[in-house]
Formats: structure tokens, sequence, C-alpha cells
């Protein structure tokens, strides 16, 4: 051991200086030299043997939403302070717009753009001539017109998701609101008194149809009725007893029925019960007699439900649909 302090730190080794910290992200691979000279002397050599890999994410900046000039003038000011230590000289938003093609930087598309472009050039992937011309970068990667395209296929897209969600609603509202009558007709109908009512007429058909797929056919009936009635008083008033037969008493009340998908009675229970028949039993309102059913009682349709609940899976679809935007649309539509 030496008696002098100052000896002993005199023939100490000395000691490596610390490696640059490196820029925030991940580490990636190293990109392999390239030959060409960058402005200022600078080449990819220098950047694998300083050890410094450059791997920044957007997130790394803090910007919440890449829509400005400004906000891509942080990446700019970012590579700017990097590349200078390797040498390099400033790049201005003017050169980061034309090597990418971006007319208008408005997008987080074109921020991931020009940090690549940064990236590749800090790393030495891209290289930079004497010319200033750009090596190892393909321009157009995400061109601008590329950009308006999408944007208006999504406008539009949005707008006929709004369109079609605007007419599903009124369809929904509409056969909603045939479902609900003919619902609460029943409900109100299912304790009126029956009687015999006199058929007049019954008449069925079946009507073809055709068209590229083939042809269909849809069968039809058509029943008319006389229901005699007599008056008295009652614990409601003025009520109503009605049957088939026609007496000096009575008031003769006719009524027409057609078969039809939201009528009570469809056309196969028409033919089943009327044809051949010269009376059939029916409901009445024994308030108003001009009120009828003509098969009594409360009978749910479960077809009718269809023309809401299908509608409705549809609105359902194109509200979840993650690629189109009703909201979007409609701000569209109103915007014009």
């Amino acid at each position: 051991m030496k008696d002098n302090f100052w000896d002993a730190v005199a023939d100490a080794p000395e000691k490596e200086s610390s490696a640059p910290a490196l820029v925030p992200g991940e580490p990636t691979e190293v990109f392999a030299p390239s030959q060409p000279a960058f402005d200022g002397g600078r080449s990819s050599l220098e950047v694998v043997e300083s050890g410094r890999i450059y791997s920044a994410q957007l997130s790394d900046f803090d910007v919440s939403a890449w829509d400005s000039e400004n906000d891509a003038q942080d990446i700019i000011d970012w590579f700017n302070q990097e590349y200078a230590k390797q040498g390099g000289s400033k790049k201005s938003l003017k050169f980061f717009k034309e090597a990418t093609d971006i007319a208008n930087f408005n997008s987080k598309a074109d921020a991931k753009t020009f940090l690549a472009l940064a990236l590749g050039i800090l790393n030495g992937k891209i290289d930079i001539d004497k010319n200033g011309e750009l090596e190892g970068w393909i321009s157009g990667d995400h061109p601008q017109w590329m950009k308006q395209y999408e944007a208006a296929a999504t406008k539009w897209a949005n707008i006929a998701a709004a369109s079609a969600f605007t007419i599903l609603m009124i369809v929904v509202l509409v056969s909603g609101s045939i479902l609900t009558v003919s619902v609460l007709g029943q409900l109100e109908g299912q304790d009126w008194p029956t009687g015999e009512a006199e058929v007049i007429e019954f008449e069925e058909w079946v009507e073809t149809s055709c068209d590229e797929d083939g042809c269909s056919d849809t069968q039809y009936a058509y029943a008319t009725f006389m229901l005699h009635c007599f008056s008295f008083s009652g614990d409601q008033g003025v009520e109503w007893k009605c049957s088939g037969n026609e007496t000096e008493n009575t008031t003769a009340f006719e009524h027409t029925y057609e078969s039809g998908y939201f009528e009570h009675a469809p056309v196969r229970y028409m033919i089943d019960e009327l044809s051949g028949e010269s009376t059939h039993t029916i409901a009445y309102n024994p308030l108003n007699p001009e009120e009828v059913d003509l098969r009594p009682g409360f009978q749910m349709n479960w077809e009718w439900i269809l023309p809401v609940i299908i509608p409705c899976a549809i609105l359902l679809v194109i509200a979840r649909n993650p690629s189109v935007s009703v909201k979007g649309g409609y701000a569209c539509i109103f915007s014009r």
C-alpha cells in the first residue's frame, strides 16, 4: 500500500464515462449502418457506436389530440434536439410534410407517420444524402389523398347508418303503434258478449305474385255479416242484445271483415269457420254494436311482434357497429 494518497489516486485506473440515457420507449433492434453520408457529417455507424437507440412513441409526448401543426412541432422539436447531438441540421415542418406527403397535419395517423420518419433518421435506417434526398423512406405510405378518401368514405357510411337508423325507427314506431292498438283492442273486447251473426257474403281467393326468385301465392278472404240487435236499459245505460234473428224491434248492423296481417282473425280461421256457413258466432260491444270481433276472446298473434323485433335487432347492430357512428351521421346531415 502506498503512503501517499495522491500517488494512489494517480495510479488508479481511469473509469469510463456512463452511456447516455435512452429516449423514452422500449428498445428496438439496431439498424445496420448505411454507407451514404448524412448532412452535417453524421453517419448511421455513429448512431450504433454511441449505443443510443430511439424508440419513442406518441404517448411519450405531452399531446392529448394530434390535430394541429402545433402538435406536430412537438415531434419536430424533439427530433431536432436529438439530431443536433448527432451533428445533423434542424429540419422544418415543411420538410416533414413534403417527405411524408401530408399536406394538412390533423390526425393521429399523421403523427405516427412523422414519428416514424424521425425515428428512421435518428436510428440510421433512413439516410439523408448531400442533396437533402431521403434514402430508405417511401413517401406516400399514408398519403393525404388516402386520408381524405377514408374520411369521405367514413362520412358517407355514417350518413347511411343515420338514414337507415331513422327509417328503421319509423318502422318500429309505426308497427309498434299498430301492435299496441291491436293488443289493447283485444284486451278490451275479451269480455264482450257473443251472438249469432248472419253471414251475408263470404269470398276467398288466391293472388299470385312473381319476381326474379319465382312465384308465390297469397290467400285472401272477405266476409259480410248482419247482426240484429235490440236495445234495453241496463246498468251502464242503454245496452244492446244481439243475435242473428231479425224482428220488428231489432236494429240491423252490417259489418265487413277482410283478412290481413294485423287482423285478429287470420285468413285460415275465416276459411275454416265461414266456408258454407249461414251464421257465425261473433263478439260485440254491448254499448256499441258497431264494434265487433270475428273471433271472440283474446288471441295473441305472435307474428305481430316480428315487425317490431326484427327492426329493433337491426337498430341494435347499427348502433353498436364500431365502423360507423349514427351520431356522426346526424352531425354530417344537419351541418349542411
